[in-house]
């Protein structure tokens, strides 16, 4: 019983000592209730206003029945930690940044940090996160060296890079976003279709 009650308290410490590096919110997506679909929404240019909320764009472009289609769920059967994880099914996917899962931030001062998640997907299927400025768009693809691309696997991996803000003006820094984006790095978005991404424990935090 002392053993287990240690244990348990063990794991709440590493749980708090999570959420207080953690500058993201919900980085588990652990608030919001299984079966919740409304982390999906159709916006564009400019990001504002929604600091500390997650937001995932399916976006129509210039496509006749949409650039991009598919769907999103918290789920509870899928997750690598915690109780939930986020779903991504992709069902038609024609540019780079078509499809993107991403949090705005205010109050991040210069620094070096880390930004680091937990996925899978239903097979070999690229992944890119990026650090957004303040100033760049939605559509943007992010560049080098504040976007990095990696491969996932239907295994969880932990996916981490390090990005030097240091030089960032505060107009930059104002509402900077960790942005990801499921099954793209460098070449077009491949079927075949559908393709489903788990994300979860995703994490900015200062590099120690």
């Amino acid at each position: 019983m002392k053993k287990n009650m240690i244990i348990a308290a063990l794991i709440l410490s590493a749980s708090t000592l999570f959420a207080q590096d953690n500058l993201l919110q919900d980085g588990g997506f652990e608030i919001i209730k299984t079966g919740t679909k409304n982390y999906v929404v159709y916006n564009g240019g400019k990001v504002t206003g929604k600091s500390g909320k997650w937001q995932l764009t399916f976006a129509k472009g210039a496509c006749p029945d949409s650039c991009a289609l598919g769907s999103s769920e918290i789920v509870s059967t899928v997750k690598k930690s915690g109780v939930n994880s986020l779903q991504i099914i992709i069902t038609k996917q024609t540019n780079r940044n078509d499809i993107k899962l991403f949090q705005s931030i205010t109050g991040v001062t210069a620094g070096i940090y880390e930004v680091s998640f937990w996925a899978k997907s239903d097979g070999a299927n690229p992944i890119t996160v990026d650090l957004l400025k303040a100033t760049q768009p939605n559509s943007n693809n992010g560049a080098a060296p504040y976007t990095a691309g990696f491969t996932t696997s239907t295994d969880w991996q932990q996916f981490k890079f390090t990005v030097d803000i240091n030089d960032w003006t505060a107009e930059e820094l104002a509402e900077i976003r960790v942005s990801i984006r499921p099954n793209n790095f460098k070449a077009l978005p491949v079927g075949p279709f559908p393709k489903t991404f788990w994300i979860d424990g995703v994490v900015l935090a200062p590099k120690k």
